[in-house]
Formats: structure tokens, C-alpha cells, sequence
């Protein structure tokens, strides 16, 4: 009886030490996730003050000249608004690790509200910031570019699919005559790549 006991007190012990090692995991992730969301937040607030900085320079700026706008170092080139997902951001000159941690960036070089293909780059955070949500997007949906003269331009969803990382096919416009923009994002676990493309309304 009493090897019998010692087997189960060792198995009741083991079997403490992982339920507290699973209760650690549990409360690092729960920090860590709030620690993100909360980073987040924070950000989010600071872009939303480029924003109005970008509409008090339009509204202000009478000479024509473009204004030059930078958010922690990445030149602001206009913005995006969703309306069915509340979003609106402004976008960065250029795609680098750096710059999408901070807003949404262009990909490629292509010009905001001009003929041709725009391409748009977005994490996908988990509290539905940036790009988060843009899976949500239906053919007929509408997106709103403002270039930072003022000038703004609707643009309807017009396809929606995933594709390779690889896939340099989403630079290209569809047609060349119109002016067409290209949402971009990862999908499942970083493995493919969302893709929401729109043409003017």
C-alpha cells in the first residue's frame, strides 16, 4: 500500500507542476496580448492626430504645394477611410518592417489617385487594427483614398482573394485606364496573403 501511495503522491505532484507551469504560460500570453493591444491603442491614438494634421493642411494650404507630412520618420503620402469597418489611416511612403508597425504603407510605387494600380500594405493585429478586418470586405464595399491635396477618390471592391507571398501579379493593374487600388494583408499564420482589390466608383 505504501509504494502504491508514494506513486500517486508523485503522480499528484507532477501533475501540480504542470497545471502552475499551464497557469505561467497562461499569464505571460494574457500580459503579452494585452501588452500588444494596448501598443496598439497607443499608436492608433498618434495616427489619428496625423490625420487631422493632414486635413488641417489641406483645408489651410492655399499655395498648391503639396504639404510635407511624416510620421516618425516616413513621409505621409495620403489617407484611407472605411467606413464599414471604421478605419481610416494614413499612409506611409514605403513598406519596411519599421514602417508596418506604424500605419498603413504603400507597396510598390505606385501614386495615390492616379491611373493605375495602388498597392496598400496592412498587418492584421488581432484587436482589428490596420488591416485586422479587411476580411470582412464584400464585393461592392467602398474605400476612400485622399491624396494630400485635398483631392479624394471612392473606390469599389471589385475581387477579393488569397494568393502566394510571392505573387507579383498584385502590382498590376487591371486596367491601365482607370485608377484601381490593392489592400493587402497576411492570412493564415503569415502563410498567404489576402488580397482586396478596387477600382474607382
Amino acid at each position: 500500500m505504501g509504494r502504491h501511495s508514494r506513486k500517486e503522491e508523485k503522480k499528484i505532484k507532477i501533475s501540480n507542476i504542470l497545471l502552475l507551469i499551464l497557469v505561467i504560460i497562461a499569464i505571460i500570453l494574457i500580459v503579452t496580448i494585452g501588452r500588444i493591444i494596448s501598443d496598439r491603442n497607443e499608436n492608433d491614438e498618434n495616427l489619428k492626430q496625423v490625420i487631422s494634421q493632414v486635413n488641417e493642411n489641406i483645408q489651410s494650404d492655399a499655395s498648391g504645394e503639396i504639404p510635407y507630412i511624416e510620421y516618425e520618420g516616413y513621409q505621409v503620402i495620403g489617407t484611407i477611410q472605411i467606413s464599414k469597418l471604421d478605419l481610416e489611416y494614413p499612409i506611409l511612403i514605403e513598406t519596411t518592417e519599421d514602417s508596418l508597425r506604424k500605419s498603413i504603407t504603400r507597396f510598390g510605387d505606385g501614386k495615390v489617385n492616379e491611373v493605375g494600380n495602388l498597392c496598400l500594405a496592412g498587418h492584421d493585429y488581432i484587436n482589428n487594427s490596420m488591416f485586422g478586418g479587411i476580411n470582412k470586405l464584400e464585393n461592392g464595399d467602398e474605400i476612400l483614398i485622399t491624396d494630400l491635396y485635398g483631392n479624394k477618390v471612392t473606390y469599389t471592391v471589385f475581387d477579393k482573394y488569397t494568393t502566394d507571398p510571392n505573387d507579383t501579379s498584385v502590382l498590376e493593374s487591371i486596367d491601365v485606364t482607370k485608377r484601381e487600388i490593392t489592400l493587402i494583408t497576411c492570412t493564415n499564420g503569415n502563410q498567404d496573403r489576402l488580397i482586396i482589390r478596387a477600382t474607382e466608383k
